[in-house]
């Protein structure tokens, strides 16, 4: 069982300062949405693989949560709005 610590969020290292750093984008579980809508959706908004998909929607669906990308404010807003579009709860802050 994978655990919030087990699965390192995306970061995006390029754009982030020190000012904006750390804003998280959080996936939280969802028991209705199927697993594998939550894993497309992943793969498709951060451009990541399968496996690193399921095992963020493996970690929100376990923890209640998953930090699912990090970096600058205006981006993890994007992100999350992404989320939102697909079904997805999801919100952003600063604290894990």
């Amino acid at each position: 069982m994978a655990t919030q610590l087990d699965v390192a969020p995306v970061v995006d290292s390029d754009t982030t300062t020190e000012k904006d750093v750390p804003y998280n984008v959080f996936l939280w579980n969802d028991p209705i949405t199927p697993m594998n809508v939550v894993t497309r959706a992943l793969k498709k908004i951060f451009g990541i693989g399968k496996e690193k998909a399921e095992q963020l929607m493996m970690t929100a669906h376990n923890n209640g949560k998953a930090v699912v990308w990090t970096g600058e404010r205006e981006k993890a807003e994007s992100y999350c709005i992404q989320l939102q579009t697909h079904g997805l709860m999801a919100s952003v802050g600063k604290d894990a």
